[in-house]
């Protein structure tokens, strides 16, 4: 009986997280929309064996009147022996695996500011995708 290869998930890491909070903010009735801005890179390792998949979130940068700023990066590696299975994952579900991550980190940092916490909502990253290539 054979046995399918298989992608393996192999750590993930925080290895960016800058969190400003801005003490004069004040929440407006209306509430403020969640201003969002993501980026995705994926390296293979040279024998193509391995996949190193970085995600990034930058949260409030381009509003004035803003309640934090805050960066995140977080970096998922991902192992399997089939190739052509890792390249097709590395596309939209390697970045997906890491979303809730990303969300955990978010989430905490903002309820450990004292401030409610920023849920984010979930996201579909064949549309992240599609609109990075668009632009």
């Amino acid at each position: 009986m054979g046995t399918k290869a298989g992608i393996n998930f192999i750590r993930v890491s925080v290895t960016e997280l800058h969190f400003k909070l801005n003490r004069k903010f004040k929440l407006p009735k209306e509430g403020i929309p969640v201003d969002m801005e993501f980026d995705i890179k994926k390296m293979f390792s040279r024998d193509k064996k391995s996949l190193t998949t970085i995600l990034s979130a930058k949260l409030f940068q381009k509003i004035k009147k803003n309640p934090f700023k805050m960066n995140v990066t977080i970096e998922g590696i991902f192992i399997s022996n089939d190739i052509k299975e890792l390249q097709n994952f590395s596309n939209v579900h390697a970045p997906a695996h890491l979303m809730p991550f990303l969300r955990e980190v978010v989430g905490n940092t903002t309820m450990k500011a004292n401030i409610p916490p920023l849920l984010l909502p979930p996201l579909n990253v064949s549309d992240m995708i599609g609109e990075d290539k668009r632009k």
